[in-house]
Parts: structure tokens; sequence; C-alpha cells
């Protein structure tokens, strides 16, 4: 019995930690914080995708920044809210990089560059919440059956990290084809679900990251809680990115992973898309939580 008020008690802890700031910082340092977080994960990019006049030198965790659509979306989107001549520049070369492929993802760098539409069988091969992404963000070019399209839209089917995929999709359709009443309506369930997720779920790994990123992208900065910021930026490590795990338990929670971790693309480029957001397009969520 006392093992299961220990756990009982620990559990409560780590939610309350998860949710609520027992010191909150004044504006002047989480806004220093938040320049610090901003400044050091544009500083891994750089070091890991750094632009020369021969071409590039890129690491692995460089090479899937660029090859990953997502991971560039969120870049070019940073870059977009930022006036630094660097991130002008590298969100350039995306973009060129991509129009080269003139792979359908690429409407998720540029909505305006011409792609070729996939095979149905280029489609088949990929899992159903990558048909949705492609879907969201040129709906003209990736054709989805009934069944596919029921489920993209669905506003209480899905749950964890299959639910922030299908925000990301709708967020793409969104800006690809327009908001609509019903669209915002299924938007808005999913939001509050994936809220109500990171309320409940501690462990700062790559899908915490995700869920309040993604909340910030499809116009939720409401419902993110200032203590999920503060511990997502806490995380960052010394070298500007993220790591995919937290303490070595993964996104899944019943996986771990043992030894030494490194900072991953995907992991830090939703950190660094949070620090952009919260700077440059969210400024009154600041000025709203931090007095």
């Amino acid at each position: 019995m006392s093992v299961a008020i220990l756990l009982a008690l620990a559990l409560a802890g780590a939610l309350l930690n998860n949710n609520i700031s027992f010191r909150r910082a004044s504006r002047a340092e989480f806004a220093g914080n938040l320049d610090q977080t901003l400044e050091r994960s544009t500083d891994w990019v750089f070091s890991q995708y750094r632009p020369t006049a021969a071409g590039s030198v890129s690491t692995p965790e460089g090479r899937a920044l660029l090859s990953n659509s997502a991971t560039a979306h969120m870049l070019v989107d940073c870059a977009s809210l930022s006036s630094d001549s660097r991130m002008k520049g590298l969100a350039s070369r995306f973009v060129d990089a991509w129009k080269v492929e003139a792979n359908v993802l690429g409407k998720m760098v540029d909505p305006a560059m011409a792609a070729n539409a996939p095979s149905d069988r280029e489609l088949q091969s990929l899992e159903e919440y990558q048909r949705w992404i492609m879907h969201g963000a040129a709906p003209n070019d990736v054709r989805l059956s009934p069944r596919e399209l029921e489920d993209m839209f669905s506003p209480d089917k899905y749950r964890t990290g299959k639910a922030t995929h299908q925000l990301f999709a709708l967020y793409l359709y969104r800006k690809s084809s327009g908001s609509t009443p019903e669209l915002d309506r299924v938007m808005q369930t999913i939001e509050e679900r994936i809220a109500g997720e990171a309320a409940l779920d501690f462990r700062v790994t790559d899908l915490y990251l995700q869920r309040i990123a993604f909340l910030l992208a499809a116009g939720r900065p409401d419902l993110v809680r200032p203590r999920w910021v503060e511990r997502a930026f806490a995380a960052q490590q010394v070298d500007g990115g993220w790591l995919e795990s937290w303490h070595g338990w993964t996104r899944t929670p019943y996986r771990f992973s043992f030894g030494a971790e490194l900072p991953t693309a995907h992991a830090t480029a939703q950190g660094m898309w949070i620090s952009y957001m919260l700077k440059y397009r969210y400024p009154q969520w600041l000025e709203r939580n931090y007095k």
C-alpha cells in the first residue's frame, strides 16, 4: 500500500510540476529566456546545415532538416517571421532544393511551387497520416478515398501522436483551401484534446514539443500554458538542440532508450518553431502571461 501511495504522490507531483509555475518568471526574465532559446536553436541549425559559396556543408541532422518537408516547412516559416538575413538565405536554399525535387510535398515548403502529383502506388506506400498531410498541402493533386477523408476530418477518433499529425494536416488544408465554420469546429475539438493531453503527459519528449508547436501553428496560443513552454525551453541542450526522449523515456509511454543521445532535427525544428512563433507571431501571449 505504501508503494502505491508513493507512486500516486509522485504522479501528482509530476502533473503539478507540468502545469503550474510555482515561481513565475517576470516578463523581462522570460523574454530574455525566449531570445536565448531562439538564438541557440538557430545556431544549432546553422551548425548542422551551413551554406557556403560552393554549396553547403551538412551533417546527417542538417540533411534531415532539409529532406523532411515538415521540418523544412517549420524552418521556412521561422524565416518568414524573422528579419535575420541568415535565416532568409537558408530558407531560400530550402525552397530552391524542393523546387528541383518537384515533389508534391514541396508545397509544404512553398505552396506556389509546381509539383508532380504522386501515383496511386506511391500514395499506398505511405502511412495514412502522411497521405493526410500531402492532401492538406495539395488537395487538388492528392486525392483521398472517402474513408480517408472521413478519418482526416474526424473530430474525435485520434489521440496522442496521431492527433497531432491530424491537426498538422488540417492546418495545412486550411492554409491551402481556406477556413470554413465546419473545419474550424473540427480543428477546435482536436486542439482542445491535444491541450488536454499536454496537461497530463509530463514527459518532455518530441511529442511534448510537437503539441505546443502545432497548437501555436493552428492559431491557438490561448491553449498553451506558460509552464509547458518553460519546461520545453528548459529541455534545450547546451548546443541549442532538443532530444527526442525525456531521460530515456520516448514519446511512446512503454518504450525507453538507453545510451548516449544527441539532439535531432525533428525535435529541434519544433522547439525552434515554438520560440519563433512566440517571439514574432504571438507577442501578446507573453504580455498576457508574464508581468
